[in-house]
């Protein structure tokens, strides 16, 4: 055992453990100390050995060493410094992940004292995520990656199998997203252009996919679930400006939300078209699509409010391509949605010009006319834009 010399400033150091409370228990007037080395196992760690490191002063030793757990117990083995057990000993370790366990030790000191220790054992899962995901962006060739990982202390992860379903309400069945088996020691699944036809499992916009990860390791198994939604390309952001018939402030950029002045001709992209309506700038590259009767989509999107507020760019894309483009339109009415495809050239200092394309909506709002002298009109409007990836 280990023989520690108890100086005068040293001793309540060495054979207290400084990083634990305990309480009102003064380890160095017993003479000896004991911490727990192995304080933590995961789930599937039901044999697994257990270590203690034993602190004594010159004069004193552990000569016994009796470890319970509620009404069971063993006698740790003791050699030199260090005392060993079982963790079969802690019985069923599964649903002791919040609590963790709790055990005591009372060891037999050969200066006469009383030794009596309490430890709780730290559980947790072996399953784990090492990178979750908030959802899974539908159609993008931008990857979103699921990472899970695996870790015991000694016990032998024999297989990982996967289960999938749509919705809380849906049944499991198993998937094999990568094609092949799942490393025992974690793996990732990367999510690329995930339509309805990814994997069989014919998720959409609004649908949810839980997927259950199932450790088997002899007869015993650990299961890890989550669930990540599947959700559209969307514009972030939207801005709200007025659209005026005024000279000075009746052309728009788009791309910043700026207002200008009839006589600019650089960075303006829009304008006001009398008598209430709009249309590109110069040589913008920019045409729109009036939106019509969407009593034909789904719950979600079948009318303009709730189209515009889902911001759904997979769908504005849609009604683009398959609508009439126009470069403008004379008259608007609040209400009204139009879809639009923009191409700009980006220049950045020290890299390649290039043309970015962007899909957004713009939604009439107020439309106010007033005479005081001349007519002047304002267009109130909202709109937002975005790249489809």
């Amino acid at each position: 055992m280990k023989k520690l010399k108890i100086f005068f400033i040293l001793p309540i150091c060495v054979l207290m453990s400084c990083s634990e409370d305990e309480g009102e228990i003064s380890y160095a007037d017993l003479g000896a100390n004991i911490i727990l080395n192995t304080s933590s196992l995961s789930n599937l760690d039901e044999n697994h050995t257990m270590e203690f490191s034993i602190l004594t002063a010159d004069n004193v030793t552990v000569t016994d060493m009796l470890v319970t757990k509620g009404a069971s117990m063993a006698n740790a083995a003791i050699s030199n410094e260090t005392a060993t057990f079982n963790s079969s000993l802690l019985g069923t370790l599964i649903g002791n992940e919040k609590d963790g366990i709790d055990i005591n030790v009372v060891s037999t000191l050969s200066n006469g004292n009383p030794y009596s220790k309490d430890f709780n054992v730290k559980i947790t899962k072996a399953l784990s995520l090492e990178k979750g995901l908030d959802a899974i962006i539908y159609n993008t060739a931008v990857e979103d990656t699921l990472i899970f990982e695996a870790s015991t202390k000694s016990a032998i992860i024999d297989n990982i199998s996967l289960e999938w379903k749509n919705g809380k309400e849906g049944t499991y069945a198993p998937t094999t997203p990568l094609g092949s088996a799942l490393n025992v020691d974690g793996d990732e699944i990367i999510f690329t252009n995930f339509t309805d036809a990814s994997y069989g499992y014919n998720l959409k916009v609004k649908d949810t996919l839980y997927y259950r990860f199932i450790a088997t390791s002899g007869t015993l198994t650990d299961s890890l679930e989550t669930y990540i939604p599947i959700i559209s390309q969307t514009f972030e952001t939207s801005n709200k400006v007025v659209l005026s018939s005024d000279l000075s402030k009746n052309k728009l950029s788009l791309d910043t939300a700026t207002s200008y002045t009839d006589s600019n001709t650089d960075s303006a992209e829009i304008k006001f078209k009398s008598p209430s309506g709009f249309e590109k700038e110069g040589t913008t590259a920019i045409d729109f699509v009036k939106v019509g009767d969407l009593s034909g989509e789904s719950d979600d999107y079948n009318t303009v409010d709730k189209l515009y507020a889902e911001k759904d760019l997979l769908i504005a894309k849609r009604l683009y391509d398959a609508g009439t483009k126009e470069t403008g339109f004379d008259s608007t009415a609040k209400g009204d949605l139009y879809v639009y495809k923009i191409t700009r050239l980006v220049q950045e200092e020290g890299e390649p010009d290039i043309n970015v394309t962007e899909y957004g909506m713009i939604k009439i709002g107020d439309i106010t006319t007033t005479n005081g002298g001349t007519t002047l009109t304002e267009i109130a409007i909202e709109f937002g834009e975005a790249q489809v990836k």
